[in-house]
């Protein structure tokens, strides 16, 4: 399809591209938004169904290698495309595109081998850090990633950009019912799931909670398992008392004078420990390692 010339606002077949900052209800049908040079191009690269695509007029020679016959590319004055989306549109770049079905639990786990890694968010709420979140989980070579459903749209314009598109290839599962899928995890594939929680209390807090009261192993001690989930709680509260308690084991990262860690920062600690230096389990501990044992009194 050749290039379509925009010069006015009002073309309809716009309105996907329209104030984009503002869109909350793309996730609903169907749809999301690609912004930026390199994630439109990484996008354009996978099978997803891609509808149209938004250039100004500065980017079309770089585009030409990308484009395909089948998807409409609209064409732009910068300052039109600014007026469009409703801030400075610099990047010159955007695609819109359909969601593919969620992945079911059943297809992950067919798919995966005896060793199997997973990062798994209760109600992490901020985009950056569930965009950071997805590019470590791809980075470390998890298997799949479980949001629940408080957490950001991974499809999310904010999201995509701070993913740097490996949302488009990670697998990920929005779960309707989270606690029953780690649930399955454990009793039908043996997935341990592994708790992180801090060992110091931030002294603003009104209870205060030391490492002794999680029985929380120290992260340089904790052996793996064949199969992990790490479960990662939000900012404000961390992993709720449902969480911890259908946790198997409880890790933390010992620090000095912080008493916690961005989460994403965090993750990228325990994701490097479990995906390259952590010693195997003996199979019958199901990795919980001699120290855990002792903490939690079973020694």
């Amino acid at each position: 399809m050749p290039l379509i010339s925009i010069q006015t606002l009002d073309d309809p077949r716009l309105v996907v591209f329209r104030d984009v900052k503002a869109t909350r209800h793309s996730k609903w049908k169907g749809r999301f938004i690609a912004e930026g040079a390199r994630l439109v191009k990484r996008l354009l690269s996978t099978d997803y169904v891609v509808q149209s695509l938004l250039l100004t007029e500065g980017r079309v020679e770089e585009f030409t290698p990308w484009l395909r016959p089948d998807v409409p590319t609209f064409v732009m004055p910068q300052t039109l495309a600014a007026e469009l989306i409703g801030y400075n549109f610099h990047c010159g770049a955007m695609a819109c595109a359909l969601r593919k079905p969620n992945p079911s639990l059943d297809e992950i786990m067919a798919r995966g081998g005896e060793r199997m890694t997973f990062v798994v968010c209760p109600d992490v709420n901020d985009p950056e850090n569930i965009g950071t979140l997805i590019r470590l989980g791809a980075a470390f070579g998890i298997d799949a990633m479980l949001l629940g459903p408080a957490c950001a749209d991974p499809f999310s314009r904010r999201v995509l950009r701070v993913s740097m598109g490996n949302a488009l290839t990670l697998p990920i599962v929005c779960c309707r019912d989270l606690h029953a899928d780690l649930q399955r995890l454990k009793s039908e594939w043996q997935v341990q799931l592994a708790a992180t929680v801090v060992e110091n209390s931030d002294p603003t807090d009104e209870v205060v909670v030391t490492r002794t009261q999680w029985n929380a192993e120290p992260l340089k001690l904790a052996r793996r398992p064949s199969r992990v989930a790490l479960l990662f709680g939000n900012e404000a509260n961390g992993l709720g008392p449902d969480w911890l308690e259908l946790c198997d084991r409880r890790l933390t990262i010992p620090m000095q004078a912080a008493d916690s860690l961005n989460v994403a920062v965090a993750a990228g600690i325990f994701l490097y420990h479990f995906t390259h230096t952590a010693l195997d389990a003996p199979a019958r501990d199901h990795g919980v390692s001699t120290s855990s044992r002792a903490l939690d009194g079973r020694l």
